[in-house]
């Protein structure tokens, strides 16, 4: 029997742009007395809602429970880049996992993004799709290694989508000469990622998916049923699944020594008209560890991110900082006003990969997308619920991938995240 530690604080939650533009307001009522459920699902984010979808598909019984309010963590305040891929490059996938489970790997991540386009579609989710993404080197390392990803992808990998931009082709829709070039790609996207998150919500409660805000888990009994407890009541549940991510603290000690919550702030520009500097619409980034990624939103704004902090405390000057940034990338936007900023908590694995395991006890988890989460998310929700159902192949394929220990006390996290941000930082500096 564990217990639960909420967050401390909600990063600037009130100058988040994603809240002060969603276009639907959604309200679950909090759990009181006992349910029972074929799967209870801890965590109303895009890992919970789409593995609630997809279970109720198959006909089981669902109840999510979050301990705010849904998409109130990481799924409501992300970059909202939805990425074909890992955060682990691809060369380094297809080296250290080998050719045939690279391709396996590659292959889920390409239907992680077109399940976001059939969930837009079929529950008409208005979130501001829009295709392409492109990354981007800043010196000739990673010149060199993003266009052996190129070479892969359009060799052995199968994807003749990927384009590879010289530096005057970037320069030419993005108005930036910072970059050396950048490997394209007109599949990934970007989105408004609170919207999308609402809309799967919304869609998941029509199906019948009971959801619960204001209810956190508190203790998780293992049995037969499990109970997992709230402060009002409790679900009665064969089967689990921990759909925390950053927010899995103190629940289950194996699953939280996989990923390691990082603090991460995003600021948004004012309405910028024509200077708009991305006229493609696409989304872009770097290839440092401790990376510049950006936008424009659906009304002409610049969405710029990428500040961490190494103590995953809360800067008070998250915006200047970014404004910083910013013009590094795009000088001509030094004038330009920040309207909003705001930051959150995302999981990193040390594999760099994310952690979608069984946990034995028919308890399940997928989280640790290591910054990947809005594409990957909708995958890890579907390979989970064909586990929970019978068909565990393409589970597997996740499930296999081994994660290195990250210490649990917060005595140790917390010096253990300050030096792997540093140590980011100084091997960007070096290139």
């Amino acid at each position: 029997m564990v217990k639960t530690v909420r967050p401390d604080n909600d990063f600037n939650a009130a100058t988040n742009y994603y809240v002060a533009t969603q276009n639907q307001t959604l309200s679950f009522p909090t759990l009181a007395g006992t349910q029972e459920a074929d799967v209870c699902i801890i965590g109303a984010g895009l890992t919970g809602l789409n593995a609630a979808i997809e279970l109720r598909q198959r006909g089981y019984s669902v109840t999510v429970l979050d301990a705010q309010t849904v998409a109130w963590g990481g799924s409501g305040r992300n970059g909202g880049q939805c990425l074909v891929g890992y955060c682990l490059g691809l060369r380094e996938v297809d080296e250290t996992y080998g050719q045939a489970w690279g391709k396996q790997l590659w292959d889920l991540s390409v239907e992680a993004v077109d399940i976001v386009r059939e969930r837009i579609q079929h529950h008409q989710i208005d979130c501001d799709f829009q295709p392409g993404y492109i990354e981007l080197a800043l010196n000739s390392a990673q010149q060199k290694e993003l266009q052996s990803w190129h070479a892969l992808k359009q060799g052995r990998y199968q994807y003749p989508d990927a384009q590879w931009w010289d530096k005057a082709q970037v320069a030419e829709v993005a108005n930036t000469e910072r970059y050396l070039g950048g490997l394209y790609d007109p599949n990934s996207a970007h989105i408004h990622t609170l919207n999308y998150t609402l809309g799967l919500a919304r869609a998941a409660a029509q199906m019948g998916v009971k959801i619960y805000e204001h209810t956190p888990a508190t203790r998780l009994v293992k049995g037969q049923p499990h109970a997992v407890i709230t402060p009002q009541g409790r679900v009665n549940t064969p089967r689990v699944l921990l759909a925390c991510n950053a927010y899995l603290e103190g629940l289950h000690r194996q699953a939280q020594a996989k990923v390691l919550p990082v603090a991460s702030f995003i600021a948004v520009t004012e309405p910028l008209g024509e200077r708009m500097p991305i006229t493609n619409r696409m989304a872009m980034s770097d290839l440092n560890n401790c990376l510049d990624y950006f936008r424009p939103t659906a009304e002409g704004r610049l969405l710029f991110g990428g500040v961490n902090h190494p103590f995953n405390r809360e800067y008070k000057d998250s915006a200047q900082r970014l404004h910083h940034r910013m013009t590094k990338v795009f000088p001509q936007l030094g004038q330009v006003k920040m309207d909003y900023h705001w930051g959150g908590m995302f999981a990193v694995t040390r594999s760099y990969m994310p952690h979608i395991a069984h946990l034995g006890h028919d308890i399940y988890t997928a989280h640790g997308y290591t910054g990947h989460g809005v594409g990957l998310t909708n995958i890890a929700g579907r390979v989970v619920a064909e586990a929970i159902d019978g068909q565990a192949s393409r589970f597997d394929v996740f499930a296999r991938l081994k994660h290195g220990w990250i210490p649990t006390p917060k005595m140790l996290r917390s010096p253990a995240l300050a030096l792997a941000i540093w140590k980011a930082k100084l091997e960007d500096l070096l290139g």
